[in-house]
């Protein structure tokens, strides 16, 4: 059965101890946490002391992806004992290796993200170091947008990868992920899905199960 991570950008921020309460009721795996800094992509979202804030409130572990440049700077900020797993994007720093160790040295999960345009061949060099992987399946910092088919053949070519190379790492897929094209991606080899809007779109539990069951 594969994990789901529930986007918390695209649920309501109004009164969200009330979501966070009624998410403990379902069998969620990971809140994912889009923390944007405005330029890496446009909108902002989800700074430190929000987070810090859901962190103590609910014990469900956090997923933390970084949509912000030079992520190595805030790292630390987001290391809270819920933290489960803190993801970076490759395109984001010019010192991709560093910014991972430094998560590691945290006593976190590292993950190394690309986006929809990005070829897996840049990340690599740091495929046998990443304890998860993740393939945007939209373009960061635009949610609801058109699930991006080419994203399954990602997917299958990281799958293939770590079982001729026997490595480690989970493979994550962020963007409009609904009951109809995980169907194709976890055959491919998904191990964690990140739904926001199919989630929202209905009874938590019910979707996440949906989700979860498929």
């Amino acid at each position: 059965m594969i994990k789901v991570a529930v986007s918390l950008h695209s649920g309501p921020k109004i009164n969200i101890e009330k979501l966070l309460t009624k998410l403990l009721e379902t069998n969620v795996d990971l809140l994912h946490i889009d923390v944007m800094d405005g330029h890496f992509v446009s909108e902002i979202d989800f700074g430190e002391k929000l987070v810090k804030e859901i962190s103590n409130f609910s014990p469900i572990p956090l997923d933390i992806h970084m949509m912000t440049k030079n992520p190595e700077k805030l790292i630390s900020n987001y290391a809270f004992p819920t933290t489960n797993v803190i993801g970076i994007h490759v395109e984001s720093t010019q010192h991709i290796h560093r910014a991972l160790t430094l998560i590691k040295e945290l006593g976190k999960k590292c993950e190394i993200i690309v986006n929809p345009g990005t070829s897996i061949s840049t990340i690599i060099p740091v495929l046998d170091f990443v304890d998860q992987v993740m393939v945007m399946s939209i373009d960061p910092g635009t949610s609801g947008t058109n699930f991006i088919d080419s994203s399954i053949k990602k997917v299958a070519l990281l799958d293939k990868m770590r079982k001729k190379y026997h490595y480690h790492y989970q493979i994550e897929v962020d963007g409009s992920i609904n009951d109809h094209n995980i169907k194709k991606l976890i055959p491919a080899g998904l191990d964690i899905a990140v739904s926001g809007s199919f989630i929202f779109n209905g009874d938590l539990k019910k979707q996440i199960e949906i989700l979860k069951n498929i």
